[in-house]
């Protein structure tokens, strides 16, 4: 077992000023009550002077959200200690978007992964540009980093307690990480689990997998057990979970001990906000017992990093500029934006089609092809489109006053990204939670419409984009959406959003506990 900790940090005073009260109590949360004890009484004190560990899935849709969430943590709470837990191979990368003369409280800690030995290619360090058939070994695959996140916990917390180093508060991890739990429980740590998908799609999303009820009964529609008044139809679901027909399914193997060690944790945070879930967050606390946190989306409300937002984009500048005046040079609202995400791809045959429709239409369209195999055949450099090969400042192209729509795969995160610019999405689900995310924007929300083909796709681009009343409906509710989540993440006056808010009574919750578990 081995780790590398990466040091050079200022060494922290650890003060505590504690009071004397029966439990933590949060207008809208459901906290678990403690014995009397002595607690913490806010953030500022006991838990703004700790060492918080934490630890993103090795996938760029989850490490995003807790790389956000590191520089929130760090910028509204300077006198924490953070310490990131990666793997070897993506250390250097980690190492750039957080140098230390801007994160002087951060440090990195890597600890060895080979993909190799799990029959996974060598470079495998995350899963982008990995095989769908692929994704599911490598999420088994990362049980092998347990002995070595355990022998460096159980360092930093004999470290804390010695005096040698700030006291640890807890460990935040991914949900796709759910063996750091009993972990944490064994070193009588605090854990929190940081859920990178909303609560209305990871109920759908658990429930699907763990019973595999589209299996066990020929119905149209399942009702969800956790979300009052919520049914799924067997459309909606992915064509993984429909060729599920055992619960010895490789991912249904891993989503029901996902969800089973993740009921073990403290708390659960989630990168969305209560303007959006609201009832759908009550409802996993309810069903779950643990008090839930909101506070998302967290690419807005962390501050903008220096080189780069994730690990695969390079901090590329060129394709920024390319990408800003191709824009600059289109009226305001009269560009699609076209993007799948880095691990999705449609059929070479649509993707065709779909970019010779809205050429067809004389409609400007940008598309995003992270990966090669990504780009629409038959579509060179400019024309009516505009085609990336590569990485494209997503954040920026969606706040671009020229850009009209999204055609999305549905990733939580590229959701969050347009609602929170008033972008509507015409939505084309292709795998995971992808589906239940869908149902939420169409559903619940009313920003998008939803479509599986390319004749469809562009039909939809034409209609949220045009004059007529179901286009006019979509883009005024995605601009009440937008200021919704505005609010969440602002402060002014010293009146802080909802979503800030809630991390910093997070926050008082950790040292409360911190206390409780010494």
């Amino acid at each position: 077992m081995e780790y590398t900790l990466m040091n050079g940090y200022a060494a922290l005073t650890h003060k505590t000023l504690i009071l004397s009260v029966m439990s933590v109590k949060f207008p809208g949360r459901r906290l678990r009550c403690f014995p009397p004890q002595l607690f913490v009484s806010r953030a500022s004190t006991m838990a703004a002077k700790g060492n918080i560990v934490l630890f993103p899935f090795l996938a760029q849709g989850h490490m995003n959200p807790c790389l956000d969430l590191a520089r929130l943590l760090a910028a509204r709470h300077p006198g924490l200690t953070l310490t990131l837990v990666t793997t070897t191979g993506n250390l250097p990368h980690l190492r750039r978007l957080f140098p230390h003369d801007l994160f002087p409280s951060l440090r990195l800690a890597a600890i060895p992964f080979r993909p190799s030995d799990h029959g996974l290619p060598p470079d495998a360090d995350t899963t982008f540009a990995l095989p769908a058939h692929l994704v599911t070994p490598f999420n088994h695959a990362t049980y092998s980093l347990q002995p070595h996140f355990h022998r460096l916990l159980s360092d930093l917390s004999a470290a804390g307690a010695g005096g040698a180093d700030p006291p640890l508060l807890c460990v935040i991890a991914d949900m796709f990480l759910p063996w750091t739990v009993p972990v944490a429980q064994s070193l009588g740590v605090f854990h929190a689990v940081l859920y990178t998908s909303g609560p209305f799609a990871m109920s759908i999303y658990n429930y699907i997998w763990s019973y595999l009820p589209h299996a066990a009964s020929d119905a149209d529609e399942f009702a969800v057990p956790d979300l009052p008044g919520v049914a799924v139809r067997r459309s909606q679901l992915s064509r993984n979970m429909l060729s599920a027909a055992s619960p010895d399914h490789s991912t249904a193997v891993f989503v029901r001990r996902q969800a089973d060690l993740c009921r073990g944790s403290g708390a659960a945070l989630w990168n969305t906000a209560d303007a959006l879930e609201k009832p759908f967050l009550d409802a996993w606390a309810s069903s779950s017992g643990l008090p839930v946190f909101a506070v998302g989306p967290l690419f807005a409300a962390a501050p903008k990093p220096p080189a780069g937002r994730g690990v695969k984009d390079g901090g590329a500048a060129d394709p920024a500029a390319g990408c800003r005046a191709w824009l600059d040079r289109h009226p305001r609202g009269s560009v699609a934006y076209v993007s799948f995400g880095s691990q999705n791809r449609l059929p070479a045959g649509e993707a065709a089609a779909l970019a010779a429709a809205l050429e067809g239409q004389g409609r400007p369209f940008l598309w995003a092809a992270p990966a090669a195999d990504q780009a629409p055949e038959g579509v060179v450099g400019e024309g009516v489109g505009l085609v990336v090969r590569g990485w494209v400042p997503q954040i920026e192209i969606l706040a671009h006053a020229a850009t009209g729509a999204f055609v999305s795969h549905c990733g939580w995160n590229s959701l969050l990204e347009s609602m929170r610019h008033g972008v509507p999405v015409i939505a084309w689900p292709l795998g995971g939670e992808q589906f239940c995310n869908a149902k939420l924007m169409k559903e619940e929300l009313g920003v998008c419409m939803e479509v599986g083909s390319a004749a469809e796709a562009a039909a939809a681009v034409a209609e949220v984009m045009g004059e007529g009343e179901r286009g006019r409906e979509i883009r005024r509710r995605a601009r009440e959406v937008a200021a919704e989540l505005e609010a969440a993440v602002s402060e002014s006056g010293g009146v802080k959003g909802a979503s800030l808010r809630a991390l910093d009574e997070f926050l008082e919750v950790v040292g409360a506990q911190t206390l409780r578990l010494r």
